[in-house]
């Protein structure tokens, strides 16, 4: 006997299970008990509490039920027994139906037009993302209302109602004891007076009121109102401590109101408990405590400065350091440091140099080197930071301290990262990163997470980047630390932003540059420059400029060398396309100042004011020259843009191809869509582009647009050919004006190359039709030939017979050096047709649709009665006429008769007397419901094939 498959979904109130179960049961019938039920897809909904026999009934009547049939129970309490057959089987828990912090963004963005960041941060914190209290809590902050619920409003009610109310009376007692605790135990609910402690935990973890070891914060922010007095707080601080959880403890003891057991504990274990987060939690204690020790205060201003409060936490320093004239270690690496976060690292050097010669190693003397390494890094000087962070560690390692020692490594890591020494990095951060983790410290994770993330941008990791960054802001919110989460705002932008993700990726930088701003305005110019490469890559030269121009002041007042080198690269290539000359300053300007990696930024940002410039020459150079440092420092980003410049300012069209393949491929590994679309662009604009790299182009339009980002040109082909209507020449992507081709004759002779497409013509054919019995020696036309050649090649760098092969005989265009738009035409008509036949239908009419709007009027339009156009203009116009057809036939398979319609109007419009075309439109308005059109287009039909003397089929 085949028993029923049983589906439980438990969770409290407001988790979402009935519309969970509606979305996989749409055709099930509802109950809300086992009365009346009688097969197929059954959902059992709003289950209330039962007894062990009652969920026995329960399940035995649902085993009755007939073989095979699909039964779903929703139910705000986890049943008491279950089946041997469901016992290990995954169940449908909270966790599942929570929404995740991105969903949450998501809804507060979309239905409560809420788009500050840390805000939904917030919200999907004290919410545990419950899914009713995200929607209640975001009802409340768009109303002006507090996240944590007054008594009386609607969040409130729901929790005080759906959530508490129902529970049972003991169940509800340990909830409110342990409302105001963390880590939540069954031991500690026992050391409370609760014996079945770890049932009702169970329970309320079945439910979704706790998670990670604490009650959900909303609820127990609503429970407090019945929590009792000090008397369990002192019983659950000395059980935390015997357990060995000081932060706990101290927690514990100051809502006991016992400040003589908090500084103690303080005295012992407050880094700890500063490096695990919990900064305000000392700041609300130590500043109860008008009589502080010297080590309580500068514990105090750590955690002060720790959250962001630079000026407040120099105000508390200040204390210790005016009433010590020599300084030690201590003081001076914690003076120095604030100026370091403001992103004065000269200040900062100063102060550390305040500090007494001590003979025997500390843990604030290995703080002190340490902190001087990062300041030397920051100015550049890799050696010299490199030695510091050295001594720092051997300091730390004679004294024991692994929080000290960990710093050290992360230290150690960043600059050998800077240095491209990216194995020596990772083994560095992976020694910080057990050492955080055996003391426990979410600020150095932060700090480790940080400097990875920087080591998966420069490998142009970014989906890698990305996700660590993510994990940085976790724990540096955690840590309480501002200058870190801002830090991992502009790594999550540089990684938004070379995924292709704009608009978030400026929300980031934002976010950065809000807190920067709190901490110290120089702080900032890491997010202004992010903000301003966005904007350039998007085309919104006002704003990069602006970004660009305040990161560059602010960088400059800071003295970060890279931000500088960086800000000045952005402004040069921002101005390169309009005025080169102005751009060759900033450009000069980065390369002064360039060291390490950012020497391929300037290196290109140079390249780039060249190729603008006019001078190939060099932009090759320099872009062969960034390519190979590039390479040695193992940077795919700087290699692929190296790649790019190289193809844009190189000649000879296989190597640009050549060159634009590989970068293309660099991006496509980076998962960097947006720029390998525009590369992608390029490559398909190339002269002697095949057709599967314009099939391409045309994808990466679409790419670039979806992004709202304008291709870089409209066609990188050296030397274009627009016979299509007006016959054009381009160079560069401009028109050449008709003063510089000297003669007319000039003009015909190269549209009759043209349309011969590239068949060598007799000359005395070419003297024929030039001439027509003039005077038509050979001399004259050699002089056609070298205007032709002028007009192609204006600097004369290329061979001759680069683009015209000529010889006693004959002469003919090279079409494979030049891009003529009637061949490309003819050629992805073909190419479009075979993807057709083979079922290729997404591919073929995106090259069918780009041959129809390349197709703006008859070849040759501007010379209707010239013989030698006549043959190539028919062979274009029957190809228009094929297009059009098989765009139809495509519209009219994929069921979009009206489309189809559209197109048929247009070949018939085009040929009157294609009777095929007739047909097809009014089968395509039969299709369409269009029955009275359909009948006109059949009269008109039959007066065609009348006007022709064809019999209608």
């Amino acid at each position: 006997m085949v028993l029923p498959v049983i589906e439980l979904v438990v969770a409290a109130a407001g988790y979402g299970k009935t519309s969970l179960l509606r979305q996989r049961y749409p055709a099930a019938t509802w109950h809300s008990g086992v009365a009346g039920l009688t097969g197929g897809d059954t959902v059992i909904d709003d289950l209330p509490m039962l007894t062990p026999d009652a969920a026995q009934a329960l399940f035995a009547s649902v085993d009755a039920l007939p073989s095979g049939a699909r039964v779903a129970i929703a139910s705000r309490f986890p049943l008491p027994v279950l089946p041997a057959r469901l016992r290990g089987l995954a169940q449908v828990r909270p966790a599942e139906l929570a929404l995740s912090a991105e969903a949450a963004t998501e809804l507060l963005e979309n239905e409560y037009g809420l788009r500050d960041l840390d805000l939904s941060d917030q919200v999907h914190t004290m919410t545990g993302g419950w899914p009713a209290l995200v929607r209640l809590a975001g009802e409340a902050v768009a109303a002006g209302e507090p996240v944590l619920p007054e008594p009386g409003s609607a969040l409130w009610s729901f929790v005080s109602e759906e959530v508490l109310a129902p529970l049972p009376q003991e169940v509800r007692a340990l909830l409110v004891d342990l409302a105001d605790l963390t880590p939540v135990s069954a031991g500690l609910g026992e050391a409370l007076g609760h014996a079945e402690a770890a049932s009702w935990l169970r329970m309320l973890t079945a439910m979704g009121l706790l998670c990670d070891d604490r009650v959900i914060p909303i609820v127990a922010h609503v429970a407090r109102e019945d929590a009792p007095g000090n008397g369990l707080a002192m019983l659950a601080a000395r059980w935390y401590e015997e357990a060995g959880h000081p932060c706990a403890a101290l927690k514990a003891f100051a809502r006991a109101g016992d400040l003589v057991q908090c500084g103690r504990l303080l005295d012992r274990h407050g880094q700890e408990i500063l490096a695990e987060g919990h900064g305000s939690l000392i700041i609300d204690i130590l500043t109860k405590n008008t009589n502080r020790s010297r080590q309580q205060q500068l514990l105090l201003g750590d955690a002060v400065r720790t959250s962001g409060s630079s000026l407040a936490a120099a105000q508390i320093y200040g204390i210790v350091a005016e009433a010590e004239p020599v300084w030690d270690a201590a003081i001076a690496w914690r003076m120095g440091m604030l100026h370091y976060h403001r992103g004065d690292s000269r200040a900062a050097l100063e102060t550390f140099e305040r500090a007494r010669d001590d003979a025997e190693p500390s843990t604030d003397q290995a703080m002190l080197s340490a902190w001087r390494a990062s300041a030397r890094l920051q100015l550049g000087e890799i050696d010299t930071a490199v030695a510091l962070a050295n001594l720092a560690c051997q300091q730390a390692s004679a004294v024991n301290d692994d929080l000290a020692l960990a710093t050290a490594h992360v230290t150690l890591a960043l600059c050998d990262s800077v240095s491209g020494r990216d194995a020596d990095s990772e083994e560095h951060n992976l020694r910080a990163l057990e050492l955080a983790e055996k003391v426990g410290s979410a600020l150095l994770r932060a700090r480790i997470l940080a400097s990875q993330t920087f080591r998966h941008l420069c490998e142009a990791k970014y989906v890698a980047a990305l996700a660590t960054a993510q994990q940085n802001a976790h724990f540096a919110a955690l840590a309480g630390h501002s200058n870190l989460r801002a830090v991992a705002y502009c790594n999550s932008g540089d990684a938004l932003m070379m995924l292709g993700k704009y608009d978030q990726a400026i929300r980031q930088f934002q976010r950065a540059e809000a807190i920067f701003r709190r901490v110290g305005p120089r702080r900032a110019a890491p997010a202004q420059l992010g903000l301003g490469e966005v904007y350039r890559r998007r085309g919104w030269a006002e704003q990069a400029r602006a970004a660009f121009e305040s990161a560059l002041e602010l960088a400059q007042e800071a003295g970060t060398h890279h931000v500088q080198v960086s800000a000045l690269c952005g402004l040069a290539r921002l101005f390169a396309p309009e005025d080169p000359q102005h751009a060759a300053t900033f450009a000069q300007r980065a390369t002064e100042l360039a060291s390490d990696r950012v020497v391929v930024a300037a290196l290109l940002a140079s390249g780039w004011v060249a190729h603008h410039a006019g001078d190939r020459a060099t932009a090759t150079k320099l872009a062969t020259e960034a390519a190979e440092r590039a390479s040695a420092e193992r940077d795919p980003a700087g290699l692929a843009d190296s790649l790019e410049l190289r193809a844009i300012a190189e000649p000879d069209p296989a190597r640009a191809r050549n060159a634009l393949r590989e970068a293309f491929a660099v991006w496509t590994q980076a998962q960097a869509d947006v720029e390998a679309a525009r590369v992608g662009h390029r490559l398909g604009h190339l002269v002697g582009a095949g057709v599967g790299d314009r099939l391409g182009a045309l994808e990466a339009a679409e790419t670039l647009a979806r992004a709202g980002v304008a291709p870089e040109t409209a066609d990188t082909a050296a030397v274009t050919v627009r016979a299509f209507g007006r016959f054009e020449v381009w160079l560069d992507g401009q028109p050449v004006p008709a003063a510089r081709w000297q003669s007319r004759r000039a003009r015909d002779l190269l549209r009759i190359l043209v349309a011969r497409r590239g068949r060598p013509v007799p000359r005395d054919e070419l003297r024929e039709m030039l001439w027509r019995g003039e005077d038509s020696s050979g001399h004259r036309l050699s002089v056609l030939l070298s205007i032709i050649r002028r007009v192609l090649d204006p600097e004369r760098v290329l061979a001759s017979d680069h683009y015209i092969v000529a010889d006693q005989a004959s002469v003919g265009l090279d079409i494979g050096r030049l891009r003529v738009d009637v061949e490309d035409f003819l050629a992805d008509l073909v190419h479009a047709r075979r993807l057709r036949e083979r079922g290729a239908l997404d591919e073929a009419e995106r090259l069918l649709s780009a041959c129809l709007d390349r197709y703006r009027a008859d070849v040759f339009e501007d010379e209707p009665y010239a013989e030698w156009a006549v043959a190539l203009r028919e062979e274009a116009r029957g190809g228009y006429l094929s297009v059009l057809r098989m765009l139809a036939q495509i519209s009219r398979k994929r069921g979009r008769p009206g489309v189809a319609v559209g197109h048929l109007l247009r070949l018939l419009s085009a040929d009157p007397y294609d009777e095929a075309g007739h047909r097809a439109l009014i089968e395509a308005l039969v299709a369409g419901g269009q029955h009275g059109e359909a009948k006109r287009a059949r009269d008109r039909y039959l007066n065609a094939m009348r006007a022709i003397g064809v019999k209608p089929a």
